[in-house]
């Protein structure tokens, strides 16, 4: 019987040991750590190591993931990412080998089906995507029930539910997502109060996510701005890190600093390359109207072979010809190249394609302006249209209709709303007909102005202007962001 019991305590014991688990320690910390700087051959050499010393800790293969991502991501080679995809199915069966009363197991199962969803609309496969982030949804609010008190849930939940409300309703509908800006944006706050006062792996990730839906879903840039600045992130490590607040900055009229940010980016063998922060820097010059700035968007093109901003990269080219050179032959050379190469996946390269194959070229007083404008330099940009304000006078055509709605800009920009407001209603009116996007937008800053004074039903009014109007570039970014807005300001309506 003591020889029975004893065999039993045996196999009991490898049965128990054999069980997979999750440990978030220090080795799996300096993992994350490598792969999130895109050092990733060390961090494959240290993922390799976690799996001999502690082979049935399981939280590896989430790790592994990213790396997986960031490559396809940053790359957008769709032969790689073919080859990649295997591995998905893989680690999802070795974290399915684990506690299932670990908070970990659903978490990280949800967590690599989103990065797949999102490696996905790379390539555009939104319905692929689209069951991944339902799969991961309903994972996240089932851990949510089970471990209340896990804050990594909150991360990633946070996004969903923040998106989610800007859904079509009948896909909101199909996924279940019952979320909404005000919750996604207060569950991304316990999660960044949590980082604070806790060793919290996700930490960057979450500011990230924090700056993203203050930005983009409650129209709080400044604030998105100010936060990342306040946090101390440290981008001379990150290209990531790079990435994010250079894109942020650059999007609040700080341009120089985002330029000082890309020029501390970390460079060398031992990072993943990602030349769109070269494109990035290319285009930020350009802002400047500086002559430099052609060699980084040409750079990128001759290093990247993803899909992505390649028709946008040849679309600047050729506005450096103009507001450089005025060279129109040089323009019309790029705008070729830019017909053909790449993808109009996303909105600056479908916006690229329109003009490619447009007739008429570019003011280069108006360029210029809106190249200012783009780098936050408003004053300049005011000089130059003031001072050739008679070459457009009351005309009715493009660019009249153009001069009036970078008038508005600008105004709004100096905070002399009264002009603005003016300015946009003229352009509303000289190209609602017309479906131009400066009608749409004009409509959409009218909205957030009267947003932030607070006058609620005029908002509204000017957010569903916005919406009536279908204009022929930036429609998806442009309705998005109205809708957003009307969900913003809901409750104040009467």
């Amino acid at each position: 019987m003591r020889k029975i019991v004893a065999i039993l305590a045996f196999f009991i014991s490898l049965s128990i040991h054999g069980q997979g688990y999750f440990e978030s320690n220090a080795s799996i910390a300096e993992a994350y750590q490598l792969v999130t700087t895109l050092q990733l051959e060390a961090a494959k050499q240290k993922i390799e190591e976690i799996k001999t010393s502690e082979p049935d800790n399981l939280l590896v293969y989430h790790i592994e993931n990213y790396i997986d991502f960031f490559t396809i991501f940053i790359n957008e080679d769709k032969a790689e990412f073919d080859i990649l995809e295997k591995n998905k199915n893989i680690r999802l069966r070795k974290i399915g080998e684990g506690d299932r009363e670990s908070p970990y197991y659903l978490f990280t199962k949800a967590e690599i089906n989103l990065q797949w969803a999102t490696a996905r609309i790379k390539f555009n496969d939104k319905f692929s995507a689209g069951r991944e982030v339902y799969r991961a949804y309903k994972m996240l609010e089932s851990n949510q029930k089970k471990f209340p008190d896990f804050i990594e849930n909150k991360k990633s939940l946070s996004i969903i539910h923040a998106l989610g409300e800007s859904l079509p309703s009948i896909i909101r509908k199909i996924i279940g997502v019952k979320g909404s800006i005000e919750l996604g944006t207060r569950e991304i706050q316990e999660v960044i109060a949590y980082s604070k006062s806790n060793d919290f792996l996700f930490k960057e990730e979450s500011y990230a996510i924090y700056a993203y839906i203050l930005f983009y879903q409650n129209n709080k840039k400044r604030e998105a701005y100010e936060m990342l600045t306040e946090a101390n992130l440290d981008h001379t490590s990150s290209p990531l890190l790079c990435f994010l607040k250079a894109n942020i900055a650059q999007k609040t009229g700080h341009n120089g600093e985002a330029l000082k940010i890309l020029d501390e980016r970390p460079k060398g063998e031992a990072y993943l390359p990602f030349p769109y922060l070269d494109f990035m820097y290319g285009k930020f010059k350009l802002y400047e109207l500086d002559p430099s700035s052609q060699e980084y968007m040409q750079h990128f093109l001759d290093e990247f072979n993803g899909r992505h901003y390649i028709k946008e990269a040849y679309q600047k080219l050729a506005w450096f010809e103009l507001v450089t050179n005025e060279d129109v032959e040089a323009y019309r050379s790029f705008m070729n190249r830019c017909k053909k190469e790449g993808y109009d996946l996303v909105d600056e390269d479908k916006q690229a394609l329109k003009e490619s194959k447009e007739k008429e070229i570019p003011n280069p007083i108006l360029l210029r302006a809106r190249l200012l404008f783009d780098g936050g330099y408003y004053g300049r940009a005011y000089s130059i249209l003031i001072q050739n304000a008679h070459l457009f006078g009351e005309k009715d055509n493009h660019e009249s209709l153009e001069f009036t709605y970078r008038m508005g800009r600008l105004s709004q920009e100096l905070k002399n709303y009264t002009d603005a407001i003016e300015y946009y209603l003229d352009a509303i009116h000289k190209g609602e007909e017309k479906k131009s996007f400066m009608a749409c937008n004009s409509a959409l800053q009218i909205a957030l102005v009267f947003e932030e004074q607070q006058k609620h039903d005029l908002a509204k009014k000017y957010f569903d202007l916005c919406l009536d109007i279908s204009p022929n570039r930036y429609k998806t970014s442009l309705h998005q962001k109205a809708k957003s807005g009307l969900d913003r300001i809901q409750p104040f309506i009467n």
